[in-house]
Parts: structure tokens; sequence; C-alpha cells
């Protein structure tokens, strides 16, 4: 109690907090002592179910002493209200909060929620006897904070009649059903859901090429594409969403919102520079490329030049250029650009300028094969409108005996959807070895050297 009447004098000279608890004993006492110091008028906010800095069972009441309060030009004192959390209030602010549900404002009064029958409803509008849950409100005279609270200077007030009550008005966050098309049946079903005040759709982050899906629900080895606000696709959504509710009463009148959505297969990342593509790499992704990619003076990703790709380059146009690779690892079957192109691979609509690649040791391996492309490419791989211009570079660890395969492009022979005619073949060493390019064709025929 002792700690309570201090911070009354700790606070403005106008207005004092104190927080109450129900399971405390006489309080009396306390508004008795609140009359004695001038201290007769109070406001009450009621966290209705909420909970006061965690703890249930409370509320806070504002009291004041209208001898220090302002007159208005009718006579009449006033002041104005603020939040239990408002930051003004500095050390005697308090939380407010309720699990679940958020705070849709303050108001003056409260009804039990019924419908016309005058059965029960909770706060989702449904019957208590089918839902389980509490039976809810509806709210009137939202409270205006930036409106002044007027008293009538000629009544008698005192602390424990509180001047008026505030009901915290909570709403249930709302839930966010998405829908994707069926990979069967190609029909929209339900496939994940999400629970908030606003669920925000993902944005590509041009800082790090990557989806942000911040709270929107991942779908595994997807990427998300669009959402749609009708299961017929043609209003789009937009930035954050969220239900809706009437602020006159306090109620929600949209608890459940439907999104239909469009995703793309696989994890995509949009690229506008050279340190996103290197970050992101990886043998199964998909890149859509929004600026030219210069490596010059970076590294070219270590896991391209010796894995398969199965993944989708969409250039619109742009180029990545640049890229040094040497091959430098006797137990690679396989190297170039991209040590191999799967049958899954797709790569559209980008020229791939100024790279060289340096065959060297890595070539003693039996049946290698390199290319400054690929050293394979599947038949069924997709090459269209793809420019590959710089050099192929064969060293000084070629060697006899090793029946390598070695291609302009790559080193299996495919090189449709690519021009080559930029391509230039050498070797760091002619008596080493030998080159010739047979004509119509992008295979290099070895003549080594004894």
């Amino acid at each position: 109690m002792k700690k309570q009447l201090k911070l009354l004098c700790m606070v403005a000279l106008f207005a004092a907090v104190v927080l109450f608890t129900t399971a405390c004993g006489k309080w009396g006492d306390t508004y008795a002592s609140l009359d004695e110091q001038g201290y007769s008028v109070s406001v009450r906010f009621d966290a209705n179910g909420g909970m006061f800095e965690g703890a249930n069972d409370v509320f806070v009441v504002d009291v004041f002493n209208l001898d220090n309060l302002p007159t208005n030009a009718s006579g009449q004192k006033y002041t104005y209200l603020l939040t239990p959390d408002d930051d003004k209030r500095k050390t005697s602010q308090f939380e407010v909060s309720n699990t679940g549900y958020f705070l849709a404002g303050w108001y003056a009064q409260r009804t039990p929620r019924v419908n016309e029958n005058g059965e029960p409803l909770d706060v989702y509008g449904q019957l208590c006897s089918e839902s389980g849950r509490a039976q809810g409100y509806i709210y009137a005279d939202p409270w205006d904070f930036s409106s002044p609270l007027v008293f009538d200077a000629n009544r008698e007030y005192t602390a424990g009649e509180n001047y008026m009550t505030l009901y915290a008005a909570w709403i249930p966050n709302f839930t966010f059903e998405i829908y994707a098309q069926d990979s069967e049946s190609g029909a929209m079903k339900l496939v994940n859901s999400a629970t908030a005040i606003t669920l925000n759709l993902p944005v590509w982050d041009e800082n790090t090429g990557k989806m942000s899906m911040k709270n929107f629900p991942a779908l595994e080895n997807k990427t998300f594409e669009n959402a749609y606000l009708d299961a017929a696709m043609t209003q789009p959504a937009e930035g954050s969403l969220t239900g809706a509710w009437d602020p006159q009463t306090g109620v929600a009148t949209q608890t459940t919102v439907k999104l239909y959505t469009t995703w793309m297969e696989g994890t995509w990342y949009q690229i506008y520079n050279a340190k996103q593509f290197k970050d992101n790499s990886r043998l199964d992704g998909n890149y859509i490329l929004c600026a030219d990619i210069d490596f010059a003076g970076m590294v070219w990703a270590t896991i391209l030049p010796k894995g398969e790709f199965t993944g989708q380059i969409i250039g619109n146009g742009h180029k990545i250029s640049n890229v040094s690779i040497e091959q430098a690892d006797f137990d690679q079957a396989y190297g170039g650009l991209f040590g191999g192109l799967g049958s899954a691979a797709q790569i559209k609509d980008v020229t791939f300028e100024n790279i060289t690649y340096k065959i060297g040791v890595g070539s003693r391996h039996p049946q290698a094969t390199f290319g400054l492309l690929a050293g394979q490419v599947a038949e069924s791989a997709v090459l269209e409108n793809v420019t590959l211009s710089g050099q192929l570079v064969i060293g000084k660890g070629i060697f006899s005996g090793g029946n390598y395969a070695i291609g302009l492009v790559c080193g299996s022979d495919i090189q449709h959807g690519v021009d080559t005619s930029n391509v230039i073949l050498s070797s760091e060493d002619e008596t080493v070895v030998q080159v010739s390019v047979t004509q119509g064709t992008d295979r290099v025929e070895l003549d080594f050297a004894n």
C-alpha cells in the first residue's frame, strides 16, 4: 500500500495511476485516503479478459484532483486521458495484452453479445453452445484520446465511484487460409493457414536475391509467385493483408481471409549482382537475372564446375561475364562453367561473355569430358538463345592414354541453342598437344605428343 501511495506522488500533479488486483484486501481505505488528498475523480481501465503487465484480474485507475486541472471557457474542469500503455506515462506505464487477440480500442460501454433469439455468441459471432467459447461483447462509445474528458464542477465525486470505466475491446487474430493448385487434380485446395493480425505477402529481397517470406507460410520446395483474393484469380492481393472489424462496435466482421496462390517449382532467386549468384549457388537452384552479372575480381561458385546443374537460369537478355575457372582436380569426371547440365536443366536468353576455362591436371581422370560451357549436357536439357564467348585453355597436364573428350561447348557434343562464334580454343604448350577442330562440330581432336 505504501508503495502505491508513493507512486501517486511521483506522477503529474493532475493525475495518478494505481494498479489494483481484485485479490488484494480492503480497497475502501485506499479510496478514502485518495479522497483525503483531493484525488476524488477516478477513471478505470478494464483489461476485459486481457492482462496488465502480464497479470490477470488487474485494472488500472487514473485518479484526478480537480483543483489541479485546467478550466475551459464554460467553467468546466477537463483533462486528456492516456492509454495505460502510453509512453508518456513513463514509470506508471502498463502494457496491456491478450494472447491470440489484438486491441481494437477502449470503449465506454459493452453489452453481452447475443443473436436475434437472445442466445449467447462468442467473439467470432458463433453460438457459445456450439463453439464452447465464452460469450463475447458488443461495444459502444469508442473513446477518442485526442478529445478532452470534461468534468461537472458542481458534482461531488469520490474516488471509489469511478467516474467512467473504459473497456478494452479484444478482437481474435484473423485466420488466413492459403489455397494452391493441387498437382494431381489441378483443383485449388487448402495447403496451409496462418493466424495473425496482419499477413505480409512475400517479397523479393534485393540485398540477398532470396524471396523474403516474412510471416507468410512457406510450401516445401516451392517459391511464392502471386496471391489473389478470389478463386478466379482476378483480384491480386498486395502488401499487408488483414481481416475486417467495425471500429464503432469493436466486433470483427471478417475473421477468415482466403488467399489463392501460385507457386514456382523449386527454389528461385532474383539475381542483381555476382555476390548474390555466388552466395545462392546450388546445383538445383533457379535464377532470374535482373541485371548484368560481372564476376571480375570474384571467384565463380566452386560447386557449379564440378556438379551436374539441374536448375534453371532465365537470363532476360542479361549477361554473365568475366568468369575464370581452372580445373585442377585429379578425380573430376567432367567440368566447365558447369560440370554437367542435367536433363531438367534450362538456360534461356543469357550471354556468357569472356569465360575462361583452363583444363589442367584434372583431365587425367579416364573418360573425363570437358567444355567451356559444360563437361556434358543431357540431350533433354534446354538451351535457348544462349551466347557463349571466351577461351578454352588446354593446359600442360594433358597427356596421352586418358581417353578424354573435350569440346568448345561440351565434351558430349551437344550444343543446341548455343552460339559459340566467339569461342577461342588455345593450348598452353603446343609441344604437348596439337588441336584441330573438325568442320561442323564443336568436338576437339587431340593429337598428343609422345
